[in-house]
């Protein structure tokens, strides 16, 4: 694959959070890349610092993610130095004894780097622990978040190559002070943390997991079949109990070796023969729905009643967007979709990481012509407008925006209100978008999100909500000529490049007719709980 297709790639598929409602896209960015990258310097002395978009995410247990939506002054440089030094990279990954990850970027899949194979991970947990009697988990903790970027100079050259040649030329010019002057650049110069969300930063946290496994193999002398790595995530067998404790210490100090350290309430110790699957993995994924319209709808709402029963008693685990997922391949008789939305509903409400798959779901049916109920539909979008948006909850505030857009449903005066006082470009883009086709009662006020149009909105976390909205005209800048005259998005303007396009939505979602989740495959129930114990999300749609 040559250095520009490998670009593409990383910028159409590895660079906005998969999370991120289906109008947003870096299609076009991809697209003109080179004569992007003809007309941006390639001295990155000469890029302005900027700042990412923060996207909160939920998790299970009312936890948060905050993904990050990179700048594409600073994300197009980045993409380009990985893309362009691939070989080199691939060489220094390829020399891990431990990681079961084999990053490639590859142009057939949704994203530019795959999915990890939980079903490979979950069968190497199962060998270990049939050949040991004891064995360790344990994972570093907030890895992305406390990444230090000088971390990467030094595992591509090490730790004392790069002390002793600091301030040099070599060092300077070396791939990994590059890489790491690059990330810094994209995040007002901070040296602690990496973005996430890109698939790059999937790349970057695995050119130090790898060296921290040199470290580990150095002390320990594990081989293959006794411990392996998953990005941040380490599982080693052991024929005693003592032996395992001892190990946690040597994995700390090789973490501390790069600045990092490891979660305390994630390591632990334990004997092979408790390490046992949860159940309720194997009776969803197994459950057979009844094919006829009568039985289909009794056994729906069995199948719901035991994954609701499930959630309660494993609260850690994502169950209820698993269920949500494992119906949505299913063609619902159209007298069965009262009670299927039902559930839906009601699962949305419960569980808010199954928000996007519920969208998804009512959006493709109503495209398939089903009748939904608009007036259950608006009160769950206000209701989770007026819980979500007081606390930035980004996630459930721009996926209940992107339904009511979808479904062409409007929204009151107080939902109008609480959108307008959220500082995301993503919240702020879909209700300017609803207000365009007139789905708000009363005009939004748009105060706080004025203040960032202007030429130092372009480099803030506001960036997105400053191109997008001068580019269509739906908000106005100060200067009002701010965008076309700026160095960099005004380029981007002239090719008419849009990280927002309005057509991405109903007409052109539609709804699978056979079950899928995302292309990652499950070997065992072990995967797909641990899977979604991770709070992970998978496509239900298709676009085109």
């Amino acid at each position: 694959m040559k250095k520009t297709e490998r670009l593409k790639i990383l910028l159409e598929k590895g660079y906005f959070p998969e999370e991120l409602p289906p109008p947003f896209n870096t299609i076009l960015l991809a697209k003109y890349r080179a004569s992007i990258i003809k007309n941006f310097p390639a001295d990155t002395n000469q890029y302005p610092k900027t700042n990412n978009e923060i996207y909160s995410y939920p998790r299970i247990k009312h936890m948060r993610r905050n993904l990050a939506i990179p700048n594409p002054i600073s994300q197009l440089h980045l993409s380009k130095l990985i893309a362009d030094n691939w070989v080199e990279i691939c060489k220094h990954l390829k020399t891990s004894k431990y990681s079961i990850d084999t990053l490639e970027i590859k142009s057939d899949g949704p994203r530019a780097i795959s999915k990890p194979d939980f079903g490979l991970i979950a069968l190497r947990t199962n060998e270990i622990s049939a050949n040991f009697d004891h064995g360790l988990v344990s994972d570093i903790s907030r890895f992305y978040g406390t990444l230090y970027t000088h971390a990467v100079p030094w595992a591509l050259h090490t730790k004392v190559w790069c002390k002793r040649n600091l301030n040099t030329v070599p060092y300077k010019s070396s791939l990994g002070a590059c890489i790491d002057k690059a990330v810094r650049k994209g995040q007002d110069n901070q040296t602690i943390g990496i973005p996430v969300g890109p698939d790059t930063s999937r790349i970057v946290a695995e050119i130090v997991g790898v060296a921290i496994d040199h470290h580990v193999q150095n002390i320990l002398h594990l081989d293959r079949s006794r411990a392996f790595r998953h990005v941040d995530d380490w599982y080693i067998g052991f024929d005693n109990a003592g032996n395992a404790e001892d190990a946690i210490a040597n994995i700390a100090a090789a973490c501390r070796t790069f600045e990092l350290e490891l979660n305390g309430e994630k390591t632990r110790t334990f004997n092979a023969s408790s390490f046992v699957d949860s159940v309720w993995p194997t009776e969803l994924r197994e459950y057979k729905f009844q094919k006829k319209q009568k039985g289909q709808e009794k056994s729906l709402e069995h199948f719901f009643i035991k994954a609701f029963h499930y959630a309660k008693e494993y609260p850690t685990q994502n169950v209820l967007n698993y269920a949500v997922k494992r119906t949505q391949g299913l063609v619902i008789f159209e007298e069965n979709w009262r009670g299927y939305e039902t559930f839906l509903l009601k699962i949305a409400r419960s569980n808010m990481t199954s928000i996007p798959s519920v969208v998804k779901i009512l959006v493709s049916y109503n495209n398939d012509g089903y009748e939904i109920d608009k007036n259950r539909v608006v009160k769950l979008i206000e209701d989770l407008i007026r819980i979500n948006g007081p606390v930035a909850h980004h996630a459930e505030v721009a996926w209940a925006l992107f339904l009511a857009k979808a479904l062409k449903l409007s929204l009151s005066e107080a939902a109008a209100n609480v959108v307008s006082e959220l500082e995301s470009s993503v919240c702020a883009l879909l209700a300017l978008d609803l207000q365009q086709n007139g789905l708000f009662d009363v005009p939004l006020n748009t105060y706080l999100w004025q203040q960032s149009m202007n030429t130092n909105g372009l480099v803030s976390n506001m960036w997105l909500l400053a191109y997008e909205a001068e580019f269509k005209g739906w908000l106005q800048g100060t200067p009002r000529n701010f965008l076309s005259s700026h160095r960099y998005f005004g380029f981007l303007k002239s090719k008419k490049i849009t990280f927002y396009d309005i057509k991405k939505n109903v007409t052109h979602i539609r709804s699978k007719k056979r079950w899928s989740s995302s292309t990652v495959s499950f070997k065992n129930s072990e995967a797909i709980s641990k899977y979604f114990s991770w709070g992970a999300t998978s496509s239900i749609v298709e676009l085109d």
